[in-house]
């Protein structure tokens, strides 16, 4: 398995849309326009936000991306995984479990502290909050949102 940081901006389109239309219908899948928005922020140098995909051959296995934030709270920098997408062929062999891996060797390349991820809050993604718990990660309260 080879971890290959994406630039292609089809790519990093491609897979968000294969992620959002499992969790949340197709319906959600950002427009052009707003996909065409948030390229502008994804590629400001000033933004530690990166696109990876884990590839099997030729095959995309999975595909996740990694912010960078820094809080008090936090004893300084940490990261945030945002999104995490595995194929359905290839979940429950090891591919999760390889990804975290890979993502806490960038983190401590990185030096974070900790990194942060949201599961998905309703029942159905239960099994998915349940991998976190098996793969290290704590519970660190409620998260909420409020849209500007």
């Amino acid at each position: 398995m080879e971890l290959l940081k994406i630039t292609n901006n089809n790519e990093i389109k491609k897979y968000i849309s294969l992620l959002y239309s499992e969790l949340f219908t197709e319906n959600a899948i950002p427009s052009n326009e707003a996909f065409e928005d948030i390229f502008v922020e994804l590629n400001d140098s000033s933004n530690f936000h990166n696109a990876y995909c884990l590839k099997e051959g030729n095959e995309t296995v999975a595909f996740f991306t990694l912010g960078e934030s820094f809080s008090i709270f936090a004893h300084g920098r940490y990261g945030i995984i945002n999104e995490l997408w595995v194929n359905k062929e290839c979940r429950s062999k090891g591919i999760g479990k390889f990804i975290i891996q890979e993502i806490m060797k960038i983190g401590m390349e990185r030096q974070w502290k900790r990194i942060d991820v949201s599961a998905p809050p309703s029942e159905q993604w239960d099994r998915t909050f349940n991998f976190y718990i098996k793969n290290g990660f704590t519970l660190t309260g409620r998260k909420l949102k409020i849209c500007l």
